[in-house]
């Protein structure tokens, strides 16, 4: 599904040039579970935005289903954004004043489809909140705010799902139920992608890549 050619990405700071990603090449394969591990630094969140199309390489070829991602016009990279690849991040991003349900639905106001309470249901059923769909996000607990975040993500239909540190905010065992359920979204037929600092969480996924310093040391 994801294939990423001798990727490098570079930052100037200054006067200095840091090379975030240094020739990058990794597979991701459908409906995989993938961890992407290392110290801070070592161009973990810079490899995942890459994946999502936040930030484009400066070399290297990014394929995904065999397109070529480098050469998507704006068009392309909207429908991208909205139909194939969604972004889990640490911080939830909901917004306070709607409720759980409205949450979840705003990737359908902006594709512009039909909004069936059902489905909406059906999404919440899928990430353990079921009955939740009223509720407002301070009345919820940390990993439920995930939860909703994952269900906002997945209501869009996306094929795969891009999470940057989606534990860093949550306590132990709130963090291992949300990895599980990264974890199952496979039965669903979604690839996912995790960033993550911490050896536990990452152990949890079939495969692990390791960073350092912009190499890949361990695929």
């Amino acid at each position: 599904m994801i294939r990423l050619i001798d990727i490098c990405k570079n930052y100037v700071v200054g006067d200095t040039v840091v090379k975030a990603l240094d020739k990058v090449s990794i597979d991701i394969k459908d409906n995989s579970f993938t961890a992407i591990t290392g110290h801070s630094g070592s161009g973990k969140t810079t490899l995942l935005n890459i994946m999502a199309g936040y930030t484009k390489c400066d070399e290297g070829l990014y394929l995904y289903d065999n397109k070529v991602v480098n050469d998507f016009d704006s068009k392309m990279m909207t429908d991208f954004f909205r139909n194939e690849v969604g972004m889990i991040f640490q911080e939830f991003h909901l917004l306070p004043y709607l409720n759980v349900y409205e949450n979840i639905r705003l990737p359908l106001i902006y594709q512009k489809k039909n909004i069936d309470k059902s489905f909406l249901d059906k999404q919440l059923n899928m990430v353990g909140l079921k009955g939740y769909g009223n509720f407002r996000p301070d009345q919820l607990s940390g990993g439920q705010k995930q939860r909703v975040a994952i269900a906002r993500t997945l209501v869009s239909g996306v094929k795969v799902v891009l999470a940057d540190e989606p534990t860093g905010a949550l306590d132990r065992k709130n963090a291992s139920n949300i990895v599980k359920l990264l974890a199952d979204l496979r039965n669903y037929g979604v690839t996912v992608v995790i960033v993550t600092h911490d050896e536990k969480i990452a152990s949890q996924a079939e495969r692990v890549i390791v960073l350092e310093n912009g190499h890949v040391v361990s695929k």
